[in-house]
């Protein structure tokens, strides 16, 4: 997630509902590691490259081989509920252990996590290609619809992040989440198109995301998700940051966070007006699991307005409000309850993350893709 103007601004986090979350960032269990240094390589990762309608490059497409199941083979594929069952959250941790180094663009260790997006994707049922636009280059997985094959739903997480920081939660914990959710509906027959894409740049200004936004056509999107920072939470009371401008313009959230003793253990959501229905679908199924989860709502002034709500709005998905299109952003608030955001109170590390939380993230999405999806 993009760094936001003056740490969010001194103001706003001067006036809150509930205090700053402790020092030590403490709460929450571990991340499982595992997978180590060795890099999986796409078969896509070849250097020839095609020009496409849009201008950019893309690599040769790889149609993939048929989906792997894995863990999740003996759950159910029949409903969006369903699906959530097939969630394996140790996956999710070898990923994010993985991808957690620092890898700024061109990085060696940028490149490793480039060709795990693609052969996880091609794993998982999609058909990969890359799509250079010049400074960076996005993995984009593509699973075509069997009964609307033109209109389109999107989960898409970025994959970059600053030098030197190992960034976990930013956003190793949203990639690794985009990857898990893509292998679990590859065992779905999905009415609509399905896109998962892992995104370069954001950290730089939304590049990837808005090359891509810019560039869709001959397509519907019904709508974009985007996973920023879904792996930290705190159960410690008093944990969450929840500045006075959102509380003031959230106020029924801001009351539930008050009746929830402040814990920093909840899933936000930030949506524009056409994407709110999907996003309330989410929180169904997150509440359906016993996880509190906040709605934000914001105008069509209101979503691309820096100078009001741009706190809420420092991640991909506004690269598709830009274009008209709905989108809605599912996160863990970043900087309001995680002091190691972009390593400014200690580094972003996998062990600092909180694997049950993600996991429900990852049920909630899974459920809610599914049902845009048309399943």
């Amino acid at each position: 997630m993009r760094a936001v103007r003056g740490l969010v601004g001194l103001g706003w986090l001067g006036l809150v509902a509930c205090p700053s979350p402790p020092a030590d960032g403490g709460g929450g269990g571990a991340a499982t590691s595992g997978s180590g240094e060795t890099s999986s390589t796409s078969s896509t990762s070849s250097t020839s490259s095609t020009s496409s309608s849009s201008g950019t490059t893309v690599a040769p497409t790889t149609t993939a081989p048929a989906p792997d199941a894995g863990a999740g083979s003996a759950c159910g594929a029949r409903s969006p509920e369903a699906l959530m069952d097939c969630i394996d959250s140790e996956r999710w941790a070898e990923d994010v252990a993985f991808i957690a180094k620092s890898r700024p663009p061109g990085s060696i260790h940028w490149q490793k996590v480039q060709d795990r997006c693609a052969a996880g994707l091609e794993k998982a049922g999609f058909t990969v290609e890359r799509q250079d636009y010049g400074t960076g280059v996005n993995v984009i997985g593509r699973r075509e619809g069997t009964e609307a094959p033109s209109e389109v739903v999107l989960l898409g997480a970025h994959y970059d992040h600053i030098s030197g920081c190992p960034g976990a939660d930013d956003n190793a914990s949203g990639v690794a989440g985009a990857l898990e959710v893509a292998r679990v509906l590859g065992q779905a027959a999905l009415p609509r198109t399905l896109i998962v894409a892992c995104w370069d740049e954001e950290e730089l200004g939304l590049w990837g995301s808005r090359a891509f936004a810019e560039s869709f056509t001959g397509a519907k999107l019904a709508v974009a998700f985007n996973f920023d920072m879904i792996g930290y939470a705190s159960s410690a009371e008093q944990s969450q940051i929840f500045p006075g401008p959102l509380a003031e313009r959230f106020p029924g959230l801001a009351e539930e966070l008050v009746a929830h003793k402040g814990r920093a253990d909840f899933i936000a959501v930030v949506a524009d007006s056409s994407a709110e229905s999907f996003a309330l679908e989410l929180e169904a199924h997150a509440e359906s699991l016993g996880r509190l989860t906040g709605v934000m709502t914001l105008t069509e002034a209101e979503k691309l307005d820096e100078d009001a709500f741009g706190v809420l709005a420092r991640s991909d998905q506004v690269s598709f409000w830009e274009q008209g299109l709905p989108a809605l952003h599912v996160f863990d608030t970043g900087v309001f309850r995680y002091p190691a955001y972009h390593c400014f109170s200690g580094l972003d590390t996998a062990d600092k993350l909180d694997q049950a939380f993600a996991a429900d993230v990852l049920k909630a999405t899974t459920a809610a893709v599914a049902t845009a999806a048309g399943l």
